[in-house]
């Protein structure tokens, strides 16, 4: 059976979301869901001026599709002078035409949106968050024109040395105002394997890796001609990570769990199937597969009546 069927590896391996968000296999081969459709049309409400949440957090088990759709949710979001761009546009634009003119409408004829990517470690995460800032910006501003702006130097100061909640904020202000001058949609943030971060902070208590991401999702909250989204993905709720601390902590966590809307991101079974169909790449012929359909009849015949198929 080999010879004639093969499975699609991008849709076995894992997917981790820095060092996969080249890799125009894995975007080609992405398959918009339900749950998908679902979080980008929250997403794409909020493309306005307006100040309203702009922080969610995705919550599944391995393997749910998290970091896909976090690479498929970024390159929705940059410069459609990319071919990763229209690409996306493209295959989201086969499942729900009108929200992929909502995504095209507010990133067209724009700088789009600087991508600020990083993936959960036993570290802290403020110093995570500055390096990927940076690093973010240097690639944002690799192509534009002009003189650097000033942020690029500062955070490549800051990327050095420790830095306090309140200086982290006011240097993503400043990245901010600089993406809006040149015309930029805004910042994204993407986080994934939160609980990465989260399980260094319970270890390691003053870290105040907690208050950072509730002071970032209240930044997020404000709204402008250039905003900053934020979406953090996660195996489980903020509060399970929070176990092992005591009463007061627990509810400090809980209050950040609640600067977050939480989306459980778990598919039904129809569109694993669907997924699990697409995964699979055969050279049958017509014969060979009218020959398996017609077995597969009878099998699914015999099934029906024992009344063994849900």
């Amino acid at each position: 059976m080999e010879a004639f069927v093969q499975v699609d590896t991008h849709y076995t391996r894992s997917i981790n979301l820095e060092r996969d968000i080249d890799s125009s296999p894995i975007l080609n081969a992405y398959i918009p869901t339900s749950k998908s459709i679902l979080v980008l049309e929250k997403i794409s409400m909020t493309f306005n001026d307006q100040s309203m949440p702009r922080a969610w957090s995705l919550i599944g088990p391995y393997g749910s599709g998290k970091s896909a759709f976090a690479i498929f949710l970024t390159h929705l979001l940059e410069n459609q002078n990319y071919l990763t761009s229209v690409t996306a546009e493209e295959i989201l634009s086969k499942s729900n035409p009108a929200l992929a003119q909502k995504f095209v409408a507010n990133t067209q004829g724009t700088n789009a949106y600087c991508t600020v990517l990083l993936t959960g470690s036993a570290e802290p995460l403020s110093q995570r968050l500055l390096n990927a800032m940076h690093y973010a910006a240097e690639v944002f501003w690799q192509d534009k024109p002009g003189k650097k702006p000033t942020i690029l130097k500062a955070l490549a100061v800051a990327a050095e040395k420790a830095s306090t909640v309140s200086e982290l904020l006011a240097l993503l202000d400043r990245l901010k105002r600089a993406v809006e001058k040149i015309q930029g949609r805004g910042v994204l943030i993407v986080i994934d394997e939160l609980g990465k971060f989260l399980e260094y902070e319970a270890r390691h208590r003053g870290a105040n890796d907690i208050y950072l991401l509730q002071a970032l999702a209240e930044y997020a909250y404000n709204g402008g001609s250039a905003n900053v989204m934020l979406v953090v993905l996660m195996h489980q709720a903020f509060e399970q990570y929070a176990k092992g601390l005591g009463e007061t902590l627990r509810n400090e966590w809980g209050k950040v769990q609640g600067r977050f809307e939480g989306i459980p991101f778990m598919e039904s079974a129809e569109q694993t199937l669907h997924i699990v169909a697409a995964a699979f790449k055969s050279t049958l012929t017509e014969d060979q597969q009218s020959t398996i359909q017609k077995q597969t009849q009878k099998i699914v015949s015999v099934l029906a009546k024992q009344n063994a198929l849900p």
